[in-house]
């Protein structure tokens, strides 16, 4: 019985078990929540998947080293959980160069300029931020090679370079041999330094340094492209930084062209001062012969031809030939409207200047004419002269006043056709006559002789006769003081007579300008201190950078005498003005007398030498005075610069009975660069300074414009504090002394 009842309950307990297996996952939603009976049919929601999620993100290789100028390509590993993101944003961290990169592809790309000794590669989660690795990239050091020359090779010795690693250096030596002197080391034509031994840091650069050394002396040759054509100043040695001045002369018939160096035309003038000579040079005198054109030409046009124009050395005869055409006849050569010959083959004997003549033709046998023009003083009228018309032919005139004169009258066969500036004969049957007197224009120079008196409009004198003998004698002065004249006088028209008034009235800046132009006035420049050392301009009258008013000095310079001679080509001047650093050259008498003169607390920085000459006719003369003073201008060097440092000008000037002045000049500009000052002297001068306390510096921006007054202030505070001292010595020494008697 009890056996039965066992078996039933393991029964019961196998169709239970079979009964979850098999019913229950089909209703487990309904059997939770009892909202269906069992065994009914219903729709199920499906289960909400787990979110992807990041758990680790490494790169390989870990570590590694790498090249300049090469790629090396980086692997991410991204681990996640659900369907993750495997994506990664690559970055590349310490790189010093724009060229060195890493892309999306996680390739490192290294510049060839990249200086950083090591990078790190990033590689972060585009899902998860949060989670990133990093590698190390090692850069590869490289080797440099550091050369050293010598230039010339002759000059010196040079020692160090070789072979560095990047971001080493190298000590480079320059020794210079007997005759030379060391200059700098040059790296790609720029000066890095101007010490015999340069040390070469931070390397990371092949390299080739070059020392140059110059040689004390320097050889200046000359020649002349032609010895028949003219000569020229020898060649010669000179010391370096010396002065050489060359002349070239031209033979008769040829005319001097310009020196001439390494293929290029250097200077056009036959007197040229070589300044501070530095180097060796090649200069040819370049002449050549003279040539004058001569043009011909038919009047009528195509009434006849002419033959023998063209150009041709200064001097040669030339047979010029006039042929008429069919129907006409020759008449006349004629220049200037002045008939010269009536034989149609003529010679042009011994030609001297450029000319222009005119073959006339006429119709055979017609009648000619002659129409007569002429003009007073201070004008002209063109063509001049007695020209030859023939009949029923035509002839215009022009008339041209000079400057600062304007047309009175024109007179036509004795009557006045009023001012006009051009007047025209047509179908001319007799003889005529044109001319033209001319007045001041208003406002012009008073008192010149040439006006006219007119009364009633009308010339007193009577033109139907020509000019009276009166106007003829002052037309032959004009004519014999403009007669021969050569320069700036023959390039301006101006007369003898009208340069003596302009330069006695002391208005003769305009004729200096035009002395400038044709080279007869020559104005050198030469400024140690300037922008560019040594650099050498040639003056205008724009003001230079050196000398403000340079207007002064060729005022003041020349005499009324030596104006004359050489505004008419006579003499050529040439005025140099100088300011020569003396670099450690001044004579111990002069650093003795500086210092004895200079104020307590002030430094010499640098001596220097301001010279102006005059040059004519070979003889130079050196100028000490000027009655007005000139601005220079000096660039300050740099090893003179530095904060709160005040600078002056010292100057030391010998008077004729040996006695000495001594001059402390005030900084006239607010260029803390440059130090202007004025002076009417030339002679030994210094640049000076006092270095002030920072206080100085405060207060002088509180004081504004009045910083020039305070450190004037300043010095005298010196002075007088040195004055004390001096005499509370002198004090205790007379009261010690007192005791002790």
């Amino acid at each position: 019985m009890r056996k039965k009842v066992i078996y039933r309950l393991g029964a019961y307990v196998l169709m239970t078990q079979m009964f979850l297996v098999n019913i229950l996952p089909c209703h487990a939603s309904e059997i939770g929540t009892g909202a269906y009976p069992v065994g009914s049919a219903s729709e199920t929601e499906p289960p909400t998947p787990p979110a992807p999620s990041i758990t680790s993100v490494s790169v390989s290789p870990v570590s590694t080293v790498v090249s300049k100028s090469s790629s090396y390509a980086f692997v991410a590993s991204v681990a996640g959980q659900n369907d993750y993101s495997r994506e990664v944003a690559w970055s590349v961290h310490g790189q010093t160069s724009q060229n060195t990169f890493i892309d999306g592809s996680g390739i490192l790309h290294v510049g060839s300029d990249e200086t950083s000794s090591s990078l790190i590669v990033k590689a972060t989660s585009k899902q998860d931020g949060s989670y990133s690795a990093t590698a190390l990239a090692t850069l590869q050091t490289s080797n440099y090679s550091i050369q050293v020359k010598a230039s010339p090779d002759n000059g010196g010795n040079v020692y160090g370079g070789g072979t560095v690693k990047e971001g080493g250096y190298a000590v480079l030596t320059a020794a210079p041999n007997s005759g030379f002197a060391f200059e700098g080391w040059f790296l790609n034509n720029n000066k890095v330094s101007e010490n015999t031994q340069y040390t070469v840091e931070n390397i990371h650069s092949d390299a080739v340094y070059i020392a140059n050394f110059r040689s004390d002396n320097c050889q200046i040759n000359i020649s002349v492209n032609d010895s028949n054509a003219g000569t020229a100043t020898e060649g010669r040695t000179v010391r370096y930084g010396e002065n050489m001045v060359l002349e070239a002369r031209a033979k008769t018939g040829y005319r001097f062209d310009g020196w001439m160096e390494n293929g290029t035309i250097v200077s056009k003038d036959s007197r040229w001062q070589l300044n501070n000579i530095t180097s060796s040079r090649n200069l040819t005198a370049m002449f050549s012969k003279i040539q004058y054109t001569l043009t011909l030409n038919s009047w009528p046009a195509s009434t006849g031809t002419v033959s023998g124009q063209g150009s041709y050395d200064e001097g040669t005869d030339i047979k010029i030939k006039a042929v008429p055409m069919s129907g006409y006849r020759f008449a006349s050569w004629s220049e200037n409207g002045n008939v010269i010959s009536t034989d149609p083959e003529y010679s042009v004997d011994d030609i001297s200047r450029d000319m222009f003549l005119v073959a006339t033709f006429e119709k055979a046998q017609t009648k000619t004419y002659s129409i007569t023009a002429q003009v007073s003083a201070n004008g002209k009228i063109v063509p001049e002269g007695k020209s030859t018309v023939s009949e029923g032919s035509s002839m215009s005139y022009v008339i041209m006043p000079q400057d600062g004169y304007i047309i009175n009258a024109v007179y036509v066969d004795g009557k006045s056709v009023g001012a006009v500036t051009s007047y025209s004969f047509s179908d001319v049957r007799q003889d005529h006559s044109i001319s033209a007197d001319f007045v001041i224009k208003p406002g012009g120079h008073e008192g010149d002789s040439a006006q006219t008196e007119k009364s009633d409009g009308k010339d007193k004198t009577d033109k139907t006769d020509g000019d009276s003998p009166s106007d003829k004698a002052g037309q032959d002065t004009q004519g014999e003081d403009m007669e021969g004249l050569t320069g700036a006088l023959q390039t301006l028209g101006v007369s003898v007579q009208e340069a003596e008034q302009l330069i006695e009235t002391n208005n003769d800046m305009d004729l200096l300008a035009e002395a400038v132009g044709t080279g007869d006035l020559q104005v050198v420049v030469h400024n140690d201190f300037a922008e560019t050392k040594q650099a050498t301009s040639r003056g205008g009258f724009d003001d230079n950078p050196s000398v403000k008013n340079l207007k002064v000095i060729w005022d003041k310079v020349l005499t009324k005498e030596e104006k004359m001679e050489m505004l008419r080509g006579d003499v050529p001047i040439v005025i140099n003005f100088s300011v020569d650093d003396t670099d450690g050259e001044e004579s111990q008498e002069t650093v003795e007398a500086f210092a004895q003169n200079k104020l307590p607390g002030m430094t010499i920085g640098r001596y220097f030498e301001v010279r102006l000459t005059k040059a004519g006719q070979g003889d130079a003369q050196e100028i000490r005075e000027l009655p007005e003073t000139v601005e220079v201008v000096l660039n300050i060097p740099k090893h003179l610069q530095a904060e709160n440092r005040e600078f002056y000008i010292l100057g030391l000037h010998i008077k004729e009975d040996g006695s000495q002045d001594f001059a402390q000049l005030l900084d006239e500009d607010d260029d803390p660069d440059t130090i202007t000052f004025s002076t009417d002297r030339f002679s030994p001068y210094a640049i000076a300074y006092i270095d002030w306390p920072a206080e100085k510096t405060e207060d002088a921006e509180v004081a504004g414009d009045h910083a020039d007054d305070n450190g004037i202030v300043s010095v005298i505070a010196i002075m007088a504090v040195a004055i004390a001292l001096v005499v509370t010595f002198w004090l205790v020494w007379r009261v010690v002394r007192r005791k002790r008697r």
